[in-house]
């Protein structure tokens, strides 16, 4: 009956998500396709995709747990008909020892839209033996002496110990063997030829060394050759020719000086290019005389330029291509110039590069992942500067534009006062620029395609004062041919400002109207700018104090085209005066929000009340002067902002994305009725020291991303950054930033973009504008890009809301996502979607401070109420208006530790207030695009002790820590959270339970939605650091309902490096911090930390805080801007921990600490490391022999409630290879609260062997505790285990075996095996899994280097109930 019930478990295998490993190419017909398919390697598996479309077709399995190290591949044949067309190829998979021949069948139909439509199938031909050596290269060959067998049905199969291999294709076994003269262990191998008598090869030696050597007929008199003890390895087959076959030395290569990773041979097999560690690569000319076999080499230039080592090569006649650790693909010139960098992977590099001459397409993939096509054309030689140059010779050219001013001296060289120059420039479409000049000349300029500019002057500044500024608005209109309307305006040195308004064509424009007004005294008139939400009737106007003017323009316009203002013409309708002082640099305003957001020099951001009212109205009396309702200092640290957008939301808050010069992109969320601005999150553009902006497609759905491209600099080069692909669009040497330029994008940015610059009064113009007949993207990322470095922790998102279009878009109903933490200090977001592309979406959350390393992350959804004095919930108390927040909690290298909040904002739907359909598309992305907002970050500051006071702890070194030199070596590994909340208070409270390398474990709070942190109290004793945490709360009654309950008793978990499993009971703490925190009237404060640190002049760190350090608000409040207020213009009366009232933190300490369990209070003379310690309930000893690598505690098992008891299972997992199980009973007794003045007695506990197998048992003051049943797998793995889960029915277990093995709980904790397999992730880290359909069907995720799904379906009436 056991052996049936095995029989019926399955395990399902997904699609793994990690390196490329492989890359090859399959070209069709060229009548059938003009592109070539392309199959990739990754992990136990190929893909193919469809390069047309840029999609994935069908993966497939290819082996068991063995990584593809290389795929080549033959044409068979090609049957044409007139609805399908079918072609077959000949494919060889080889990893490690294994070589595999599968047949893929390729099947072409035409749709009724004249469509290919491609489907394709893999057949297994022949598994060829296992080999003694690793396979380090494969090539199909054919005999050319043999006139009966046409066709390449031999295989030849080069390994690790410098031997080739013949392989029989037509009889499936081994021809013969060739060794080398030269015989020695290689890092890699590369053969050409495509006959068995014109073999070559190129064997990487572990000595930095080439050796060549080919394989000739030994009739051919040569006194280099060398013979070769040739065995045949199927004595039963026919003799061939091939016996007679030799193995000849041609040459030895030497000059790396470290190892060779791969070669690659030119197409003629005349030269060879080697990449090395060196960081170098080589090319090398081999000569062969015509007549005979006299053979020898010139080493040709040696390419520097990688900063790590180099992986992958190519080579074709014009140039080569080398990808490397750095993460950069480049091209080089056959004389070692390099003339292009391609910088678009993460992580550890680019390890293959394949490069097809017939399209010019290069295909790079690396360990992030990713599979990107890019386009490179033809390299020509330009004799002109002595150098090799790339020129694109492509359909569609790039139109470069040099051209000057109308009245610019033309000459080179430095400008005197006299001399004209632009000051200011700004695209409005593709071909037409607006310049205005230091002599107040303002210019409309048309580009011709065959270079020509004309030149319309517009207007020169009253007394030829210089243009200091100018801004644009532009009226879209869909037809052009029905004339253009832009909105100029310039202000100039004396303090006028001048609006002009431009008609008629394009190629002709006409003035239409012009105003002129004095808005500042001389040289105080800095900006101008446009709204587009406000209309052409309104400007502002800036000048360097940090002052804004709105100014509003009668209507109708005066019927004179050309006058200076009047009072009845223009008004002052309001002055916006910033708290800083500091020039405003850009502006939004939203008149549906009433709301003006403004960026200043500093990095600041300024939010004022902008009314309708205000606005709208038609008094021309005194103007209104208006103060900041709030502000957020430090947005971008100390550099300038350069943009800000307002994105509505639509539930009274307001979303705001900035840009600025610390390469970051901001994101904020304003409650304009409560006056709050907060920080919710950031991405940095690491390839930008500078985001200028952010630009959007016009149609986006919300699961693409914040913002489809970021525009800045980088040093002195102009760049487009694709955010989703994290691809370079555009990159454009100028000098930087600070002289006149200006961009346009179109509607995408890879085929249509303008950049003008100005340099030696001369103005440049790239211009690159394909058409709309054929368009193409490059570079195009085939495969989902991932971490680029390996994952140390991963765990499942509870509910399904995390993205509300989900359901809309009719996903699986087991689509999940999940988020993941990286050796790059990275959080992404990935879906999973069982079908064709299991991995659908990837998303980058954010990133640790420094890019500290992530080593554990938990999702905390469950909210456990806090009821003081019942088990019951207040009378009136609606479940439904509990908040239960779902939050990622995230730790790792120094210390930090991040919060993420789920963002449940949706964008209004588009209804008929608004006013086009794009332009709220515009607006609104912004709001929908990422699921979860930026909490909160908290790591130490310098010099900080985490261990408290060690007077008082056992088994610990007496060790001053408080000027340790090695701290910022220590690093959080393992975390565990749950939520508790008051049900008559909005606060929640995130209890954090962290553990660190230096041997603590401490409890944290985290006060929800002020965002402060708070040091509860540490766990001790601890002889070794914790590797792992888990916690149990033990509810009053069963749960309210999916995500709510009342929680009882609060208990935590740690594996230890030991080898014990050690219990606390938190209760207490938790107890008394939620009494304290209510107490003390939270909403009467702010927190102070702003965002978090980016290394770019930015702030973040925390203030060590204890509750006892908190002082409540009295009169410190004041008004906004006063020195009781925060930079971010909230006030918070939180005061750090200081000596000056140390009585006090020892006073509120003391309610916090549990008495029960602490043998004495920890005081210290410094109040600021006052803590309380909670000591163990129970330490389990030698669980295993070394670390316990995981642990993880079922859900509350059978329908069990307060009286009969609640009951867990403790699964743990460890270096020993051992998986150890422990059941754990709860039972509750009669409830007795904690009060502050209660005395709790202590109850007996027994902590040896009873008589009903208990291992322990104890009974507290109200519940009791037993530990029963230990049960230890010895061998569970055959290497350390790295992740376990368990619901109480089924355990699932993984470890460095890449094994997934799935056991049967039972009732006395004993493990069962039922089924295992084989999974692609290599050295698996961490795993965890979810019951999809009542414990029936269970996902199960891995992750390592790499993640992989694994889905297993339980055999019935294996399953029981699991609140």
């Amino acid at each position: 009956m056991e052996d049936s019930k095995k029989k019926e478990c399955q395990l399902k295998r997904g699609e793994y998500l990690g390196e490329i490993s492989a890359l090859c190419l399959l070209h069709p017909p060229s009548h059938l396709s003009s592109l070539p398919y392309l199959l990739s390697g990754t992990g136990s598996q190929i893909l193919f995709y469809d390069l047309h479309t840029g999609n994935m077709i069908k993966s497939f399995q290819v082996f068991e747990g063995i990584r593809v190290h290389g795929i080549s591949c033959t044409v068979m044949s090609c049957t044409e008909g007139t609805c399908i067309s079918k072609l077959d190829f000949k494919i060889a998979v080889f990893g490690e020892r294994r070589v595999k021949l599968f047949s893929l069948h390729i099947d072409i139909a035409s749709n009724m839209q004249n469509q290919a439509q491609v489907s394709v199938d893999l057949i297994l031909h022949q598994s060829l033996p296992k080999f003694n050596h690793w396979v380090l290269d494969v090539c199909f060959l054919e005999d050319a002496t043999s006139s009966s067998s046409k066709g390449k049905h031999y295989l030849a199969i080069g390994c690790s110990d410098n031997t080739v291999c013949i392989w029989d294709m037509t009889r499936s076994s081994s021809s013969f063997e060739v060794k080398s003269p030269e015989r020695c262990l290689l890092y890699s191998m590369k053969m050409w030829g495509e006959q068995i008598e014109a073999l070559h090869i190129a064997s990487g030696t572990i000595f930095n060394e080439i050796i060549v050597w080919k394989v000739v007929f030994p009739n051919v008199s040569n006194p280099g050759k060398e013979l070769v003890n040739l065995t045949s390895l199927d004595h039963a087959a026919p003799q061939h020719h091939f016996h007679q076959l030799e193995a000849i030395a041609v040459c030895r290569l030497g000059g790396h000086e470290g190892s060779i990773f791969n070669i690659a041979w030119s197409s003629n097999g005349s030269k060879l290019v080697s990449v090395s560690d060196d960081r170098s690569a080589r090319i090398w000319t081999i000569h062969v005389e015509k007549e005979g076999l006299d053979i020898c080499h010139s080493i040709g230039p040696v390419l520097f330029g990688h900063t790590a080592r180099v992986w992958d090569c190519c080579i074709v006649d014009s140039f080569i291509i080398t990808a490397g650790e750095d993460c950069t693909c480049r091209v080089w010139g056959v004389d070692g110039i390099q003339l292009k960098v391609i910088k678009e992977h993460v992580g550890r590099g680019v390890w293959r590069c394949l490069y097809d001459p017939c399209t010019s397409l290069l295909v790079t993939a690396g360990f992030d992942s990713a599979v990107k096509v890019h386009n490179l054309h033809t390299f020509e030689a330009s004799n002109s500067d002595r150098s090799i140059q790339l020129i694109d010779n492509s359909i569609h050219q790039k139109d470069l534009f040099s051209f000057c001013i109308p009245n610019s001296s033309g000459h080179a060289g430095l400008t005197d006062s006299k001399s004209e120059y632009v000051r200011c420039l700004q695209f409005t479409r593709e071909d037409t620029l607006y310049i205005a000049t230091n002599n107040g000349f303002l210019y409309h300029a048309k580009l011709f395609d065959t270079g020509e500019v004309k030149w319309t002057k517009l207007l020169q500044s009253s007394g030829e004062a210089p243009i200091v500024c100018m801004n644009l608005l532009t009226k879209e209109r869909l037809d052009l041919s029905s004339g253009i309307e832009d909105w100029v305006s310039v202000g100039d040195g004396k303090g006028y400002v001048t609006i002009v308004k431009v008609l008629g064509d394009v190629s002709s424009p006409k003035l239409g109207l012009t105003y002129t007004w004095s808005a500042e005294s001389e040289r105080q008139l800095l900006g101008t700018f446009w709204c587009k939400s406000l209309g052409y009737r309104f400007i502002f106007t800036a000048d360097p104090r940090g002052k804004l003017k709105l100014w509003r323009f009668s209507e109708p316009f005066p019927a004179n085209s050309h006058c200076s203002v009047g009072s009845s013409d223009v008004c002052l309708v309001a002055e916006f005066v910033s708290s800083f002082s500091r020039r405003i640099m850009c502006l939004d305003a939203s008149l549906e929000e009433e709301v003006l957001v403004c960026g200043d020099l500093h990095g600041n951001l300024v939010l004022f009340p902008l009314g309708e009212e205000l606005v709208l109205g038609t008094s021309t009396g005194s103007e209104s002067k208006i103060s900041p309702s709030v502000y957020f200092k430090g947005a971008h640290g100390i550099s300038g902002v350069c943009r800000v957008i307002i994105a509505l939301s639509g539930f009274g808050e307001v979303n705001i994305c900035s840009t600025g010069g610390d390469g970051c992109i901001c994101y904020m969320e304003y409650d304009r009725d409560k006056k709050k601005l907060q920080f919710t999150g950031m991405k940095q553009v690491k390839e930008l020291s500078m985001v200028q902006s952010v630009s959007y497609k016009s149609m986006l759905d919300d699961d693409s991303g914040s913002g489809n491209y970021a525009v800045g600099f980088a040093s002195a080069d102009f760049i487009i950054w694709n955010l989703i692909t994290e691809t370079k669009v555009v990159q454009i040497p100028c000098g930087g930033w600070r002289r006149p330029n200006s961009y346009f994008l179109g509607d995408l940015p890879e085929l249509r973009n303008c950049f003008a610059y100005v340099k030696d009064e001369i103005i440049y113009v790239h211009r690159h504008w394909v058409p709309d007949s054929e368009r193409k993207i490059y570079p195009q990322n085939l495969h989902l890009q991932f971490h680029g470095r390996e994952m140390h922790s991963l765990c499942f998102i509870s509910g399904n809301t995390i993205f509300p279009s989900t359901k809309q878009q009719g996903f699986c109903p087991n689509a999940c996502w999940l988020a993941t933490g990286c050796e790059d200090g990275t959080v992404r977001l990935t879906r999973y979607d069982p079908g064709l592309e299991n991995w659908t979406a990837s998303k980058l959350l954010g990133e640790h401070v420094g890019g500290s390393a992530v080593r554990s992350i938990c999702c905390v959804s469950k909210m456990n109420l806090y009821v003081a004095d019942s088990t019951t919930l207040p009378s009136g108390m609606i479940l439904e208006d509990v908040d239960s927040p779902l939050l990622l909690i995230s730790v790792g290298a120094k210390r930090v530790l991040t919060a993420w909040k789920q963002n449940l904002r949706k964008a209004l739907p588009y209804g008929e207030d608004n006013k086009t359909k794009s332009d709220f598309s515009y607006k609104s992305e912004l709001s929908t695009s990422m699921p979860f907002k930026w909490l909160s970050t908290d790591m130490p500051i310098r010099s900080s002790n985490s261990r408290g006071n060690k007077n008082n702890t056992e088994n610990m070194d007496s060790v001053d820590l408080l000027g340790d030199k090695y701290e910022n070596d220590w690093r959080y590994l393992a975390v565990t959270a749950f939520l508790v909340k008051s049900p008559d208070s909005r606060i929640s409270v995130c209890f954090v339970v962290v553990a660190c390398s230096d041997a603590t474990v401490a409890l944290r709070a985290l006060i929800l939605p002020y965002r402060l942190w708070f040091d509860v109290a540490l766990l001790v004793p601890l002889a070794s650091p914790v590797l792992s945490l888990q916690h149990v709360i033990i509810p009053n009654s069963v749960a309210l309902n999916e995500n709510i309950q009342i929680g009882s008793q609060y208990i935590a978990l740690g594996g230890s490096t030991d080898g014990s499993i050690t219990f606390w009971d938190l209760t207490r703490s938790v107890q008394a911090c939620m009494q304290r925190v209510s107490a003390l009237k939270m909403e009467d404060f702010n927190d102070c930390q702003k965002r978090p640190r980016t290394g770019r002049g930015s702030q973040g760190g925390r203030w060590w805080r204890s509750l006892g350090s908190i002082e409540k608000p009295g009169d410190s409040s004041g008004s906004l801007g006063s020195s009781d207020r925060s930079e971010n213009g909230q006030s918070h009366s939180l005061h750090e921990s200081s000596s000056a009232c140390p009585q006090r933190s020892k006073e509120l300490f003391s309610q916090v600490v549990d008495p029960a369990f602490s043998g004495s209070e920890t005081s210290n003379e410094d109040s600021s490391l006052e803590t309380c310690e909670i000591r163990p309930l129970h330490t389990v000893e030698n669980v295993h022999q070394s670390g316990v690598n995981c642990l993880h505690v079922s859900g509350i098992k059978d329908n069990t409630g307060p009286s009969s008891g609640f009951l867990f299972y403790v699964i743990s997992g460890g270096d020993d290879q051992a998986l150890h199980s422990l059941r754990f009973d709860v039972s509750l007794l009669q409830s007795v609260h904690y009060t502050e003045n209660a005395n709790p007695d202590r109850h007996g506990c027994t902590e040896s062997e009873t008589s009903d197998g208990s291992i322990y048992q104890c009974q507290k003051q109200n519940y009791s505790i037993k530990l029963s049943c230990h049960e230890k797998i010895l061998s569970a793995h055959s290497s350390a285990v790295k992740g376990v889960w368990t619901d109480g029915i089924w355990v699932f277990s993984t470890g460095l075996d890449q094994r997934v093995r799935c056991w049967h709980l039972e009732e006395d904790a004993k493990l069962t095996e039922h089924c295992h397999l084989v999974i692609s992730v290599p050295e698996p880290e961490t795993l965890d899994a979810r019951a999809c359909s009542r414990n029936q069907h269970y996902q199960i995720a891995i992750a390592g280097r790499g993640m992989q799904m694994v889905e297993f379906f339980a055999p019935g009436g294996m399953s029981a109930k699991v609140l």
